[in-house]
């Protein structure tokens, strides 16, 4: 498990100990300036080994975005305190102050912009890293150089090399300290560990010896790499750090191969430059290498966990998967397969055999059904798709099973993929008989509508003969001398006989519409039939002393219907409506033209008809709860024949709450092109 970095650390804690870390790193910053400064001999000089700047970049990185500007101020004040401390002019060290605030800010902003916090675990972010360290670096020595020329200081001291490189170094061998994570990218044991740090200490020791005088600078580079393969970013921080301290020791004295001593024509100043830059060249690969190295670890990684779970979905997979190799002629071998295809094979894929190897090599047994698939193939054949019967211990399963060639040299070489299709077998042929039972159902309900529409038809024509019959004696007797008890006794019948000639009618006309017999459509005069039906009910109405109410009629369109359909509609839709409506009240019969559509509306302010019955009356001899509570006269079959009628000629009827209270019927006819407004037609008389 990789552990966290510094940064990281820091950022968790509180507030309190975040200003103590900063407070640690302030007096860190001011000691190692402090020292720096001690080395520097000629005044408005720079020091050649920069180790504060390293530690105030990692403060101001570690630092949110919100707070970078004012701990990058505090670092660069106590650098410029050490200066003084040291014996800086103050002029001078103000201006390198401000300078290195600059290059700061620099190098934050080319290593982290979005504060959240860098990474060193890709050669990509390692190069970005030394990039922001040169670019920094070199703003800061031009800073110095414009400084240093402002000054008035010789040519051959106005250069500042010694300043450039180190803190490049500085930035990367300091910083990456507080950013790396701890154990990451490490592989090595931590015998390992000891091992190398110590022969590269002891290398290090013997290259910067007093005893050596042969330059042997390149010696430690294996024991770097080493480490960059190895070794996690911690302890290869701490060894670059290590390394920069004892042989920037060992060169201030005089040792190493990179000594004043060692090296004629050189000063003390030149000789630390050419050792930055050797630990430049040390840092900058031994990093980059490391990047190199873990980022290849995470890819492979990466490829591993994919190619874990890719098995895992193979093995876990509902269909069977086979890899089979061909030896000869009806011989093959099984050599992989997920645990779908062991069990279409009739194996146990918990057997210790199989979980042991993904190698499984099991010889396909002699008569198999799937070697009927196997031997179909060859070079013009190259795959194969059938269905298979397999008998296994769990019972008989149907298997869809698709075979394919490998070509080249790996013709013999076949997968195969079986995918149960036995549960999809069942539910079809379930469904298909449930099918067959509804189109049974369906030709048993129709054959009996049939039956019940041919029992009205022939009840209706029998009762028609004696209705006759009935109604001719009522008219002798109509006619004959009577007196009053006897001519009451005739009203009643002749009465009663018109009321069962009119069921019978409606028993007629509703076994007619189930036949589904056709109608003439031709143009019709709606406002002329809509009149004559009110005038004809008008007095049934005014016995319960109910108005009717109907808006003139001109203008109004033709429709295209058949007298009868229209007229019989309307009668029976008005008919309830008288019915219904309560005493007193006045129901609106209105004719609303909208384009090609003809609307005839009846509205009552009766007891309505409730939302969830209001399709229900449309089928024949369903009545309401309140028509059949109040004992209402009616057979339920007058909105039934009104709907037929109606979806004969093309037309619909909608019935809605006529708010707040009553019934609202909406008969909607086509309008007949021909004939679309009649300027003169009859009007619908009024109440």
């Amino acid at each position: 498990m990789v552990g966290m970095s510094v940064a990281v650390l820091i950022r968790r804690w509180s507030t309190g100990r975040s200003l103590l870390a900063l407070a640690a790193a302030i007096l860190i910053i001011f000691g190692l300036a402090a020292f720096s400064a001690s080395i520097v001999e000629a005044p408005g000089r720079t020091a050649p080994w920069a180790p504060a700047l390293g530690v105030l970049a990692a403060a101001a990185l570690i630092a949110t975005p919100r707070y970078r500007i004012p701990v990058i101020v505090l670092g660069s004040l106590a650098v410029f305190a050490a200066n003084i401390v040291a014996g800086q002019a103050l002029a001078f060290a103000g201006v390198l102050a401000v300078i290195r605030m600059v290059e700061v800010v620099v190098f934050c902003q080319l290593v982290d912009r979005a504060g959240r916090l860098p990474r060193l675990d890709s050669v990509v972010l390692v190069l970005r890293f030394v990039v922001a360290a040169v670019v920094a670096a070199s703003i800061f020595a031009a800073g110095v150089l414009l400084a240093r020329v402002v000054a008035g200081l010789p040519l051959q001291a106005v250069l500042p090399i010694d300043s450039l490189v180190a803190h490049i170094v500085a930035l990367l061998l300091v910083t990456p300290l507080a950013l790396a994570r701890r154990d990451h990218g490490r592989r090595a044991s931590g015998v390992e560990t000891v091992v190398q740090t110590m022969l590269l200490l002891g290398t290090i020791a013997a290259v910067f010896s007093p005893l050596n005088s042969l330059p042997l600078a390149f010696l430690p580079l294996p024991l770097f790499a080493w480490a960059a393969l190895r070794l996690s970013a911690v302890t290869i921080a701490l060894q670059l750090l290590a390394v920069a301290l004892l042989s920037s020791a060992a060169t201030l004295v005089g040792w190493g191969p990179f000594g004043a001593g060692s090296l004629d024509g050189i000063d003390a100043r030149e000789s630390i430059i050419l050792l930055q830059v050797f630990l430049f060249v040390f840092a900058a690969s031994t990093l980059v290498l490391w990047a190199k190295r873990v980022e290849g670890d995470a890819a492979a990684e990466r490829a591993r966990v994919k190619d874990a779970i890719l098995r895992r979905s193979i093995e876990q997979a509902q269909t069977g998967l086979l890899l089979v190799e061909r030896l000869m002629e009806d011989v093959f071998i099984v050599v992989q397969a997920n645990s779908r295809g062991l069990e279409a094979l009739g194996l146990d894929p918990q057997d210790d055999f199989f979980s042991g190897s993904s190698e499984i090599n099991v010889a396909l047994p002699p008569h198999h059904p799937l070697l009927a698939g196997l031997n179909a193939m060859s070079p013009t054949v190259p795959a194969w798709r059938g269905e298979l019967e397999l008998s296994l211990a769990g019972g008989p399963m149907s298997m869809d099973v698709v075979i394919e060639q490998g070509s080249g040299e790996a013709v013999d070489v076949l997968a195969v993929e079986l995918t149960d299709v036995t549960a999809a077998r069942e539910e079809g042929r379930r469904l298909r008989g449930i099918v067959e039972r509804e189109r049974s159902l369906s030709a048993q309900y129709q054959q009996l509508a049939g039956q019940k529409d041919d029992f009205l038809a022939s009840v209706s024509h029998e009762l028609r003969t004696p209705l006759s019959s009935i109604v001719g004696y009522i008219e002798t007797l109509e006619e004959t001398a009577l007196d009053d008890a006897q001519q009451r006794f005739v009203e009643t019948i002749r009465r009663n006989a018109d009321r069962l000639q009119e069921r019978v009618e409606e028993l007629l006309t509703a076994a007619r519409r189930s036949g589904a017999e056709g109608d003439d459509l031709h143009p019709v005069d709606v406002a002329r039939l809509t009149a004559e039906v009110v005038d004809d009910l008008r007095p049934l109405a005014a016995a319960r002393s109910i108005s009717i109410a109907s808006s003139p009629g001109r203008d109004v369109p033709w429709v295209r219907a058949t007298e009868d359909a229209v007229t019989r509609s309307v009668t029976n839709v008005l008919a309830n409506a008288v019915k219904f409506a309560p005493t007193g009240s006045t129901i609106d019969v209105d004719l609303v033209a909208t384009g090609d559509r003809l609307q005839i509306v009846v509205a009552d302010t009766g007891p309505g008809i409730p939302a969830e019955d209001r399709e229900k009356v449309f089928d024949r001899f369903y009545r309401t709860e309140d028509a059949r509570t109040k004992a209402v006269p009616g057979t339920g079959l007058g909105l039934g024949i009104v709907r037929a009628l109606l979806t004969g000629v093309g037309a619909v009827i909608l019935i809605e709450a006529n708010e707040p209270r009553g019934t609202r019927v909406v008969m909607t006819f086509l309008v007949d092109a021909d004939r679309a407004v009649i300027a003169e037609a009859a009007p619908v008389r009024s109440a």
